[in-house]
């Protein structure tokens, strides 16, 4: 049992949101003082009972009435001490910090998706002391400032997360302000207030989209254009270079492309390829002569067909092409 007979929340931190006093066993005449913007509650077996404001208190049946009549009903009247739980909650504005990853579209006519990362800063406070100890007390493992604040940032980031994924890239990059806005008045700040908090403002510090910066390190010809038209707000120009890319991966032609995967937006573009390359391979078919002994395959035909492929790709040119081309078939006709 404390010896003091003062019960005062002293040099809270900055980021204390409550803090319960450590001793349950009080006696009637005790002093609690509660400082501005604060509020005491009283609390048995996880109920909570009394609720006292900012201001100077001498613990009697008077300003206890509901703990006063639930110990009238088991103890009698007036027992000392008495055990009860006593539970300060700030009333001051607090900033949390978030980081999260989630998944969103590209743009409103694509159903391709993409990684999103975020940070930033909310602010909230306790508008509903007795709500919010209701709906925290069965939250946490252990009523205390760490762990409050810890539930709190979390159940932010899951709300964040539920709101910004309906949301496109090109909207939050084109429009980052207004959808900040739209989140912060929209369901989570309902579901804030369903816990007896308000959420005032919500700052986004940075979004980014580490997969298509990754394409854009990789292959710079094709993913800085697309997070410029992101950027910009240019689905027209988003929609081709995707698709450009999701053809040059289904041919195996571009390095940087194979992490896309296939793009549910436009099935009908790359069936007949992707089909004709997933078919299983055919059993030979019956042949009506006897089958012939493999014929061995001219290194020179082979030279042929990668001379045509370099030229193909311009990596040379068609005076080089016709050049190379002639002594091959010249070396060809001495083989035969």
């Amino acid at each position: 049992m404390s010896k003091t007979n003062v019960i005062e929340w002293v040099n809270p931190g900055p980021d204390d949101i409550l803090w319960v006093y450590p001793y349950e066993d009080l006696r009637w005449g005790t002093v609690l003082v509660v400082h501005e913007y604060e509020t005491a509650i009283f609390m048995r077996d996880g109920k909570i009972y009394d609720v006292l404001p900012p201001g100077r208190h001498v613990l009697t049946t008077q300003n206890l009435p509901l703990l006063t009549r639930a110990y009238r009903l088991v103890m009698g009247y007036g027992e000392t001490p008495f055990k009860a739980r006593v539970v300060f909650i700030s009333l001051k504005q607090f900033r949390g910090k978030f980081g999260l990853s989630t998944r969103v579209k590209l743009g409103p006519r694509t159903l391709y998706m993409t990684e999103l990362q975020s940070f930033g800063e909310f602010w909230y406070r306790v508008n509903d002391p007795v709500l919010f100890l209701t709906q925290i007390a069965g939250a946490v493992r252990e009523i205390s400032s760490p762990m409050v604040a810890d539930f709190i940032r979390n159940y932010f980031v899951e709300s964040f997360i539920q709101e910004i994924s309906r949301y496109t890239a090109i909207d939050i990059y084109s429009n980052l302000s207004e959808v900040t806005a739209r989140i912060k008045a929209g369901n989570i700040y309902d579901v804030f207030k369903q816990r007896g908090l308000e959420l005032i403002d919500v700052k986004i510090g940075g979004v980014s989209l580490p997969q298509l910066e990754k394409m854009e390190k990789e292959d710079p010809t094709y993913g800085l254009p697309l997070l410029l038209a992101i950027q910009k707000g240019d689905e027209d120009k988003v929609l081709e270079i995707v698709k450009t890319v999701e053809i040059m991966r289904a041919l195996g032609r571009s390095p940087a492309a194979g992490w896309m995967g296939a793009l549910v937006a436009m099935p009908g573009l790359l069936q007949p390829v992707v089909q004709q390359q997933a078919q299983p391979p055919q059993p030979p078919q019956p042949q009506q002569q006897p089958p012939q002994p493999p014929q061995k395959k001219s290194p020179v035909i082979e030279k042929l067909r990668e001379l045509k492929e370099m030229l193909d790709e311009g990596l040379i040119t068609q005076e080089e092409y016709d050049k190379l081309k002639k002594e091959l078939l010249e070396k060809y006709k001495q083989e035969m």
